[in-house]
């Protein structure tokens, strides 16, 4: 193990990470070019989309190119990720449907695994 490779590593989680809010603003900036309109299902289901693509990219990103420990990296990015999922849906409420905390809750997990399974082809 070198410095180089770790902190190589360790700059692409640091990446990987700072890449969600970047793929979520990116999809709202595509609803309002869309002219989506701001609520309601199918915004909704819109940002929930972003959603669990950041997730699958940060995760695969880290598994396929990290040069030290990928596949425990991408492990531990899932299951940050998923950790925050869970904040989100504790602090949601009853202000969002319940397809939606679910959703966020089950798809965060099934796109963290989608996302290191497809890495390792």
């Amino acid at each position: 193990m070198t410095f180089r490779r770790l902190v190589l590593s360790l700059l692409l989680v640091a990446a990987a990470l700072a890449s969600v809010p970047a793929i979520n603003w990116i999809g709202g900036e595509l609803a309002a070019a869309l002219r989506l309109p701001p609520g309601g299902t199918p915004r909704l289901a819109w940002d929930l989309g972003w959603l669990l693509l950041s997730a699958w990219v940060a995760v695969f990103s880290v598994a396929r190119w990290s040069p030290l420990w990928p596949r425990g990296l991408a492990l531990a990015l899932g299951g940050l990720l998923f950790a925050a999922s869970v904040w989100a849906a504790w602090n949601m409420g009853g202000d969002f449907p319940g397809w939606f905390v679910t959703g966020v809750l089950v798809g965060t997990a099934l796109a963290a695994t989608w996302g290191l399974h497809a890495s390792l082809r």
